[in-house]
């Protein structure tokens, strides 16, 4: 059987994977490794248990003083990860290596193996925000260049690569459209929402993790928003590094306090999709509760100036919203109120597949294998 890594670190890459690992371990003879980049229970193991997916071949072990996801403008904790999974990758001598999306687990898995002179297939290949001062944007560039075959989540993806002069690139979907599906149904039975005296279809679930929004001005104006936001009943499950800040600034306890928000711990998948699926819209700053959120035909509102998840914005299911408190206060409650956007968003298509992206993955890089192999150390 022909060898494969794949390369993984956070939430969002162990759900991406959970479907296809398991039809990579059939095919090919498989390794997995995980970098530790979210490295605690609640932001990674729990998925593990949860989504029934296998425990991987190598597990890091990182400090948490040099988490990737705490210091992302530092060097320091990508060399040392990256020295790590160089040593592994050179040990297991793979002809071919996976990576998913834009962490900086991806680009470390990427560089890795561009250094091994081991073939890199990308998936979620082509999404752009078009803004530099993003790290994922950074890394998708990056990863995106230095691969050998891009699989893309949608046409538009791959109308970006070939911008780039990238053509070896191929439209298969998104597996979260997969593991939404499949779960969907278990998720529902949950009604977790009833768990927080929350009525269906009558809160906001609020997302906010990512480091320019987590930086002291900014958050304080999008938590300041939500203050003025009385009249909507929110539940916020809360992220590590959020948290952090609020309790570095002295604001925990006054937000903590408020009774139209309710903060809750980082959930399970499967509790964290039955909070969407019972919610009325998501105020979000992640692109893959964006993706999520058209998947189960909830409105989304994105707590961003722009967004890699483009096709959400020209289907119709998601508006940009910025951070200003002002925009924020206005934009939510024109649309708390925007019945017939609500309506739309209920029917639009998914520009993101029809749940079946794992197979067709597989099936590509069978395709491709053969011409793959041939450059590998070469």
């Amino acid at each position: 059987m022909s060898e494969m890594v794949s390369i993984i670190g956070t939430r969002p890459e162990i759900i991406k994977m959970a479907p296809l690992i398991p039809l990579l371990d059939k095919e090919f003879n498989h390794k997995l490794i995980y970098t530790g980049q979210h490295y605690d229970y609640e932001m990674s193991e729990v998925f593990f248990n949860e989504l029934n997916l296998r425990k991987p071949d190598h597990k890091m072990n990182i400090n948490p003083n040099y988490s990737l996801e705490e210091n992302e403008a530092c060097s320091k904790p990508v060399a040392i990860m990256l020295n790590e999974t160089e040593s592994i990758v050179k040990e297991l001598s793979p002809e071919l290596c996976i990576v998913l999306g834009d962490t900086n687990s991806t680009l470390i898995g990427a560089l890795a193996a561009s250094k091994l002179k081991i073939p890199i297939v990308h998936i979620e290949a082509g999404l752009r925000s078009f803004d530099l001062t993003m790290p994922e944007e950074r890394n998708r560039i990056v990863v995106d260049h230095l691969s050998s075959l891009l699989l893309a989540p949608s046409n538009l993806a791959v109308k970006h690569l070939k911008c780039e002069g990238l053509n070896q690139a191929y439209v298969v979907g998104n597996t979260i459209v997969d593991v939404c599906t499949r779960l969907s149904y278990e998720a529902s039975k949950l009604r977790e929402f009833e768990k927080y005296d929350l009525k269906f279809k009558d809160y906001l679930l609020v997302t906010i993790h990512r480091e320019y929004n987590t930086r002291e001005d900014v958050l304080l104006n999008i938590f300041h928003a939500l203050m003025q936001l009385y009249e909507i009943r929110m539940i916020l499950p809360i992220h590590p590094r959020t948290k952090q800040k609020l309790i570095e600034l002295g604001a925990w306890n006054a937000i903590v306090d408020e009774t139209h928000v309710k903060i809750i711990k980082p959930q399970s998948y499967l509790k964290f999709l039955s909070l969407m699926q019972g919610s009325k819209m998501v105020l979000t700053d992640s692109g893959g509760v964006q993706e999520e959120a058209i998947t189960l035909h909830i409105p989304c509102l994105t707590l961003r100036e722009n967004t890699e998840r483009w096709e959400t914005i020209y289907n119709g299911a998601n508006r940009l919203i910025g951070v200003k408190p002002e925009k924020v206060v206005s934009m939510v409650r024109q649309a708390w109120s925007d019945e017939e956007w609500i309506k739309k968003v209920a029917t639009v298509k998914n520009p993101y597949g029809d749940g079946y992206a794992s197979e067709k993955i597989v099936s590509k890089i069978i395709e491709e294998y053969s011409k793959l192999k041939a450059l590998c150390k070469t």
